[in-house]
């Protein structure tokens, strides 16, 4: 399941790492501040509190008494309620440095006595055993207070607090904070939001350009395998990808020195080889002429086709023709018409246009080959007394573009599929020594094949006959930068 989710390239899963880690962090960041945000809210609203509770006190201790009903309502407010009563709402001191504060803040050095406590939420307070009657009943006239009917906002108690005056009333006060306070803006979200798409673009950018290398090395790789392409790779990119292109190069170097020793060695061999023959034809022209010189004549021929076949295939091994975009469809038709202008009945069938990037006179000689050898040996019908049609066929798959020969023929025995491909291995049927295949034809043609990044493979007809079957991969049209 998780497979399936996760991307399947480096990038994306590299950017998903990076997308989890950021927002990880985010909401532990966000979680610091809000907490920091709520400390520095707490301690302002604790302050201010405490200096209007102050100077409430000094107010109503030089006031006459029937103006304290008037205070009282004047300097209530949405997040302070204030009464007078008989009795003490907070019946223990939890926050002594917060009463010790409001103590230093009385003008007159009077005989109070102050009580505070500070309390999670209004609603989780009014839960609690010991919380007195006085101040549910300030709670309750703090949300029918008319500044409270007006606004919808929801407060957050913070602190309660009694404290006693020199007529010995009691003076109950509740605080609380707008929860709209803590809340985030949408201005903060939406900026945070940008913030984040801004790092996570530019993490993207970074880590695409640090894969740079990489994918040139998958192209270079390609083309070494497609074109033998052995150019060097320019040292760049990040410190753990050098060595890797380091080592690149040094194997192309390596591989190309192996492949232009092993066509020097074959050309050199063949070429050797041409005097002995030459000298053995001489002297068998001059002994006395029977069957046997005959036969020695033939197996001499035969010889010398063989090293003309391997003079060839090392010459083309050498001149590496290079690779270009083609139209696949168009040179496998020219092919055939030229085929049925010498009177070979061929049908080529294409699904649509098809394009390849391939070594065009190199896949034309792998096609011609085929084609030679089902006309030669798969014509076979029985039928019917006319030679059956040679199939061409072309079309696209969903990763390969894939090219058919099938004929009509007897076919090959399963065991020996993969034996002709074998350097000089010809079959039963084919070992006339009058005839010029010297057996190197299917393999210079799959040779050729796995040049371009193919294969070639032989397989019987369930209906009967052979069909050889190429495979290369699909081209895939650059894109522009």
């Amino acid at each position: 399941m998780i497979k399936r989710i996760l991307p399947s390239s480096l990038i994306g899963k590299i950017c998903i790492i990076m997308v989890l880690g950021l927002v990880f962090e985010l909401l532990i960041a966000l979680q610091i501040f809000t907490n920091e945000r709520v400390q520095m809210l707490n301690l302002a609203t604790s302050n201010s509190t405490l200096e209007r509770v102050a100077a409430l006190v000094n107010v109503i201790d030089r006031t006459p008494v029937e103006l304290h009903d008037e205070i009282l309502a004047a300097s209530q407010s949405s997040g302070l309620t204030l009464s007078l009563d008989n009795t003490a709402a907070v019946t223990g001191n939890q926050q002594a440095d917060l009463s010790a504060q409001l103590t230093r803040s009385f003008s007159a050095p009077l005989p109070h006595q102050v009580k505070i406590q500070s309390v999670i939420s209004q609603q989780h307070n009014e839960q609690q055993a010991d919380m007195s009657k006085m101040m549910r009943h300030m709670h309750m006239s703090m949300k029918h207070m008319p500044m409270m009917q007006q606004s919808a906002v929801e407060y957050k108690t913070q602190l309660i607090g009694s404290v006693k005056l020199s007529n010995n009333y009691w003076l109950n006060f509740s605080s609380a904070i707008d929860q709209q306070a803590l809340r985030w803006s949408w201005s903060a979200i939406v900026g945070l939001i940008l913030v984040a798409l801004f790092t996570l673009s530019a993490m993207y950018w970074v880590v695409k350009r640090s894969l740079l290398p990489v994918k040139k090395l998958a192209v270079a790789a390609q083309k070494l395998g497609q074109e033998r392409d052995f150019t060097p790779l320019e040292l760049s990119g990040p410190e753990e990808i050098l060595p890797t292109i380091t080592a690149f190069n040094q194997m192309q170097t390596q591989l190309s020195q192996f492949v232009d020793d092993r066509t020097k060695m074959l050309a050199a061999i063949s070429h050797d080889l041409r005097t002995p023959i030459t000298s053995m034809r001489l002297r068998l022209e001059f002994i006395e002429h029977n069957e046997d010189q005959k036969q020695l004549l033939k197996t001499l021929t035969n010889m010398e086709l063989m090293i003309e076949a391997t003079m060839n295939f090392a010459r083309d091994d050498a001149q590496q023709e290079p690779s270009q975009t083609v139209e696949l469809t168009s040179l496998l038709q020219t092919i055939t018409d030229d085929y049925q202008d010498r009177g070979d009945v061929i049908h080529f069938i294409a699904a649509s246009k098809v394009i390849c990037r391939l070594s065009p006179i190199a896949f034309r000689r792998v096609i011609e080959n085929l084609l030679n050898n089902s006309l030669c040996y798969g014509q076979q019908s029985e039928n019917t007394s006319r030679p059956s049609p040679i199939e061409l066929n072309c079309f696209n798959d969903e990763y390969h573009t894939v090219v058919q020969v099938c004929d009509r023929g007897t076919g090959i025995d399963e065991s020996a599929l993969e034996d002709v491909f074998k350097p000089f291995v010809r079959l039963e049927k084919a070992r006339d020594t009058s005839s010029s295949s010297v057996g190197l034809g299917l393999s210079i043609s799959r040779s050729i094949i796995q040049a371009h990044g193919g294969s070639l493979v032989l397989r019987n007809r369930s209906e009967g006959g052979l069909c050889a079957e190429i495979r290369l991969p699909q081209y895939h049209r650059p894109q522009s930068k």
